[in-house]
């Protein structure tokens, strides 16, 4: 009997049943490629070209794993490389899966140039920045949150995977949503990054759902949520000197005291429920350098 089941809900559902704690949100849109199109066979998801790589050397289909299909995750937590939907290679086309009679099966090939996933010699872990690495070890959290195991308690202590991500999401309403920067998203006065990367990426950050912004800003404010996340203990994580530029002030003081007065009554109103559903040392630190709650 045929299927009359749209592609695009069929990934949805795949997904929800692998992910199912993840709200519909936490998801990138499924791209629908033109179907008369050149490249009508490309597969619209970002992948890690390294894992590829890998897959191909051990003649194992290739195949795109859940997590990648997460806005939040921008990197894959093994290689640490940046999760792409183009190639690494002319950065034009998309990937493909395709029958090799070289490798005997199945591979995967860029509709534009051809060419294979490879993974570099420099693409070593070990040489990635602290923040990369941050950035990959919080979405690899999530992802376990998601899948209803109980997150690595480095984050926020011994807590399920249910407050874990109401109190994500909480962390990211206040940066993007709140508007706690003179009506503008709070991430854009307290990004962990010197001003120069941030107007690489492009300033101010846009106040669009979350799932829609680009892959940089994604990346830029899951590693805001990690370092408020962790306080004072992301000395432990990161060189602060040669990897990740915090605001001033303590570090435990990030980011509520940047938030100095609330433009909507409901805002505050908001973010005091919010906190008083935080693990105690979370609520703690909020309720101690947050000026605007005093």
């Amino acid at each position: 009997m045929a299927c009359n089941i749209p592609g695009d809900k069929l990934a949805e559902i795949d997904l929800r049943a692998q992910l199912p704690n993840a709200p519909a949100s936490f998801f990138l849109p499924v791209e629908k490629m033109p179907p008369n199109c050149y490249n009508h066979s490309a597969i619209p998801i970002a992948y890690c070209h390294a894992c590829f790589s890998e897959l191909e050397r051990e003649g194992t289909t290739p195949f795109w794993k859940a997590e990648w299909a997460m806005a939040h995750v921008t990197r894959c937590p093994k290689h640490i490389v940046g999760l792409w939907a183009y190639c690494h290679h002319c950065l034009c086309g998309r990937l493909s899966v395709v029958a090799h009679a070289k490798h005997g099966g199945l591979v995967a090939r860029c509709t534009s140039c051809y060419r294979a996933p490879v993974a570099s010699s420099l693409e070593d872990p070990k040489k990635t920045s602290s923040r990369e690495r941050l950035v990959a070890s919080l979405a690899q959290a999530l992802v376990q949150a998601c899948r209803e195991m109980d997150p690595d308690p480095i984050w926020l202590g011994r807590i399920n995977a249910t407050t874990f991500l109401s109190v994500f999401e909480d962390m990211r309403w206040i940066f993007m949503e709140a508007s706690f920067d003179g009506g503008f998203p709070l991430i854009n006065r307290c990004a962990p990054a010197q001003y120069y990367e941030l107007a690489g990426i492009g300033l101010p950050f846009p106040s669009g759902p979350f799932n829609l912004l680009n892959f940089h800003h994604r990346e830029m404010v899951v590693a805001a949520i990690a370092a408020a996340f962790l306080g004072r203990r992301i000395v432990e994580q990161v060189n602060l000197e040669t990897s990740l530029h915090m605001p001033g002030g303590e570090l435990d003081a990030y980011p509520f005291s940047s938030i100095r007065r609330f433009s909507k009554v409901d805002n505050r109103r908001e973010i005091v429920e919010r906190i008083g559903k935080w693990p105690a040392a979370l609520k703690e630190r909020a309720s101690k350098y947050l000026p605007a709650l005093a």
